[in-house]
Parts: structure tokens; C-alpha cells; sequence
């Protein structure tokens, strides 16, 4: 049976984020994206996205993954999302919402642009000051120690 396009979205999120199942990238991913291609918007290689879900799974910890709007227009689907993770010591709770769009082929995945809302992400693990950018909006600078 063929796996719509909503279907393999759900995958994504639920076999490869939350539940760390990097083996179903074969799965998911269009044989035209190859191992050397640029995805979530240069953040990463195709090759590298085993390490980057790993970095991930590290600094959030176990992470449960909900579709919020799900639009869908020919070859692309947009998904605007939320994950809510407990942390890496498991009591520090996590919730980021951020947008993924997914351009497919054949019914496979062969791009993906992401905006993954990264400061509320490292202001929730403590590596940014709490309302950084607020910070940023007064013309404050941030002091490295």
C-alpha cells in the first residue's frame, strides 16, 4: 500500500524524531537526495542527518511530536508543529513550535526547508538568557564567559 503524503510526514516526525528510528530515513527519503545535499536549509548534509536527530534526541531528551496545520499543494507540504521534550536530565520540560516544508518525488522526500524556532530552544536548555531576544530588540549586547 502507498503511503500518502501525510503518511510519510507522520512518519517523520514519529519514527525519526520521537521515536529515533534512524534506519526509516532509507524509507522516507527520495533516492534523488543524495548524501552530499544540502537540507534544513544548509543545516546539515543528508549524510549527517543520523548525527544531527542523535544531537537532537541529547539535548532534548525523549521528544513527542504534534502536527498543527498540515497544508499540502502539489509537490510540497507544509507543517507548522509543535515538540515538547522533558530535557536532558528529564525534568527540565521543553516545548518549541517551528514550521518544516517537505518537496516530494514519487512519494518520497527530496527537500526539506526548515525554521526551527533554535533560540527558544537554547533559552528553554539554558544556554541562552531567558528572553534573549527581547535582549536583543533593547540593543543589548550578550557578554560570552
Amino acid at each position: 500500500m502507498t503511503m500518502t503524503k501525510r503518511d510519510v510526514v507522520g512518519r517523520w516526525f514519529s519514527e525519526i524524531w520521537d521515536a529515533g528510528n534512524l534506519s526509516a530515513l532509507d524509507k522516507l527519503l527520495a533516492p534523488s537526495l543524495g548524501e552530499d545535499d544540502p537540507i534544513y536549509c544548509g543545516l546539515a548534509l543528508r549524510k549527517d542527518l543520523p548525527f544531527l536527530a542523535e544531537m537532537f534526541g541529547r539535548l532534548m531528551g525523549p521528544m513527542k511530536t504534534e502536527i498543527l496545520v498540515y497544508l499540502e499543494d502539489g509537490d510540497w507540504v507544509s507543517v507548522y508543529y509543535r515538540t515538547v521534550a522533558s530535557g536532558p536530565d528529564g525534568d527540565t520540560p521543553i516545548k518549541i513550535e517551528s514550521l518544516l516544508m517537505f518537496r516530494f518525488e514519487q512519494g518520497l522526500i527530496a527537500e526539506l526547508i526548515s525554521k526551527i524556532d533554535s533560540l527558544a530552544l537554547f533559552e528553554q536548555l539554558g544556554q541562552m538568557p531567558p528572553d534573549t531576544l527581547l535582549g536583543c530588540f533593547s540593543g543589548q549586547r550578550l557578554t560570552w564567559k
